[in-house]
């Protein structure tokens, strides 16, 4: 909608260079006018003031161009004061979404002005404040004063939001300030700065974590599942994220908690702070994979194509509560070469862990080296090559030395991929997908580790009627490995699965609203038993959806909230 909001200002912008290619007299009924760059003004009067400089659009007013459309009762042009004035139903059309206004004025000058009573929509989110002021049209920036959101589309929406300010920036990022989300018109909490990412190329969903309501579930064996993403802006130089990952309880648990925070002290110059927090532990294997806990501090200098950074941390975890040095950096070659390299240190100076990244993929066969040490995988180094398709299969080739779980060899692997989905009937279609894997182990080893996997079935869905939605699939999936492998990692399970799917969607009468049932199960060949039998129930509104689902082999159950 940034976009839209851009082509609308420069739609005006036009009008000034028309106004000397149109003859007409004081006052033509059902006047028409085109300029040699294809915009074109329409009007049911049009007016020429020559002595106050003044241009009168009266009557079903409308501005024409291949992209968008402005319409209003009335526009005048100012050509002293190089001022435009729209008033009276004010809308900007365009192919994604409409703009709109109780009146406008722009100065086509300064590219500054003022939106009174703007309503619309950027990206899923449908906004509504008193004044959005247009700051700059290249690059964009505004600022809407007093605004109100929410991605509903009802009358009266389950929850919205209250800002005091919301600024459209010029880096494609939106920072709210003041915000204060409500639920039937009970506010729920306040939070005063938060920000958002927008990509107007990405026309599915062009605003990133757009709001701050955390994602809620319940599983009768995990517990409480929470995650929270709050991206913030304070100021213009301060910004960063919070991201909270947990499901689980106690001792049994897996939780995720990382802060980053960003202070720009020059365009180029910017300190960085992290921290990351990690506790898994493996409910099915009963032990505790991963716990770490780590700071680190550092200053980046930063000129798109090359960057270098250096900092301190802190290994919060160990027993010594272990000091590292940072020191990292890129550099992206214009002919598609790109380096990246990253090496920590103990305050005694020995090397904790390095990575050293070169990759290429402007070609039909795209390449990446990488050296890493100091990681439970371990690469000394390690060459891949991705080569284009060829009937279908796709094949990459990797060459190099590796260290896991304590073990250092040569491996060579040799990788094949075949995807392939057809159309049988009205409905129902054949898939296959098929990858194999060579491992080659050499060094006091002399190993072959060779794994496949098949994975085919039919899918079939069909219309009931207007409202109902069938869908059905049955696949039938191997994992098969043999041979052996010194590396842990690269062992894989051996198993033969049968997977039915059954789902029925029915859309509700309210727009962007259905319920969903669908069951889904796992047969396991080898132990000639159910592995997983489930029961799922979905309700889709237009701004938030709700599930409950029964698990009947391990007899759990679980439910989740997400807007």
């Amino acid at each position: 909608m940034l976009n839209n909001i851009t082509q609308g200002k420069i739609t005006l912008i036009i009008i000034l260079s028309l106004i000397f290619s149109i003859s007409f007299a004081s006052s033509v009924l059902a006047a028409e006018a085109e300029s040699a760059d294809n915009y074109v003004l329409t009007a049911d009067d049009i007016t020429f003031l020559q002595a106050e400089g003044l241009v009168l659009f009266e009557g079903n007013a409308v501005f024409k161009a291949s992209d968008f459309v402005v319409e209003s009762n009335k526009i005048t042009v100012d050509t002293n004061t190089k001022i435009i004035k729209a008033s009276g139903n004010v809308v900007i059309h365009s192919e994604k979404d409409d703009l709109y206004g109780d009146s406008l004025t722009y100065n086509y000058e300064s590219e500054k002005g003022e939106l009174f009573g703007a309503e619309g929509s950027i990206g899923e989110i449908n906004f509504s404040g008193k004044i959005l002021k247009i700051l700059s049209v290249s690059p964009v920036a505004a600022e809407i004063e007093s605004a109100e959101f929410t991605p509903c589309i009802r009358e009266e929406p389950h929850y919205h939001f209250k800002a005091e300010q919301i600024k459209i920036n010029d880096d494609n990022s939106l920072d709210i300030f003041g915000i204060a989300p409500y639920i039937a018109n009970i506010q729920v909490f306040y939070l005063p700065y938060y920000s958002v990412e927008y990509d107007p190329s990405d026309g599915e969903s062009p605003l990133k974590n757009a709001f701050p309501f955390p994602k809620l579930g319940y599983d009768n064996d995990r517990g409480l599942t929470a995650e929270f993403k709050y991206p913030y802006q304070i100021g213009d130089k301060s910004s960063g994220e919070i991201f909270y990952l947990t499901e689980g309880r106690e001792y049994d648990r897996y939780e995720e908690r990382i802060i980053n925070n960003f202070y720009q002290l020059t365009d180029y110059l910017t300190i960085k702070n992290r921290y990351d927090y990690l506790y898994n532990y493996d409910l099915d294997d009963e032990e505790l994979d991963d716990f770490e806990e780590e700071f680190f501090s550092s200053i980046l200098y930063d000129r798109d194509k090359y960057a270098l950074e250096a900092g301190v941390g802190r290994d919060l975890r160990a027993e010594d509560n272990e000091n590292r040095y940072l020191l990292a950096g890129h550099y992206y070659f214009t002919n598609g070469l790109n380096t990246s390299f990253r090496q920590e240190y103990d305050f005694d100076e020995q090397r904790v862990k390095e990575k050293y990244l070169m990759s290429y993929n402007q070609h039909s066969i795209n390449w990446n080296l990488k050296y890493i040490a100091g990681e439970s995988y371990n690469y000394y180094p390690y060459l891949t090559l991705n080569f284009p398709r060829v009937l279908g299969i796709r094949t990459t080739v990797g060459s190099g030395r590796v260290k896991n779980e304590g073990v250092e060899l040569n491996k060579e692997r040799v990788s094949l991929a075949y995807n392939l989905k057809e159309p049988l009937a009205k409905g129902l279609n054949y898939h296959l997908a098929y990858n194999y894997r060579l491992d080659h182990y050499r060094s006091s080893y002399d190993y072959n580790y060779y794994y496949t996997r098949l994975n085919t079935g039919f899918s079939y869905n069909t219309s009931l009627n207007q409202k109902m939605e069938l869908n059905s699939s049955l696949f039938f999936e191997k994992n098969y490995p043999w041979g052996k492998s010194p590396l842990i990692d690269d062992r894989e399970e051996q198993e033969r699965l049968v997977k039915p799917s059954l789902s029925l969607n029915v859309e509700r009468d309210l727009e962007q609203s259905s319920f969903n049932i669908s069951s889904n199960a796992i047969y396991d060949l080898d132990l000639d038993d159910w592995e997983e039998i489930n029961l799922r129930f979905a309700q889709n509104e237009d701004c938030y959806s709700f599930y409950l689902n029964y698990e009947f082999i391990d007899e759990t159950f679980s439910f989740g909230f997400e807007i």
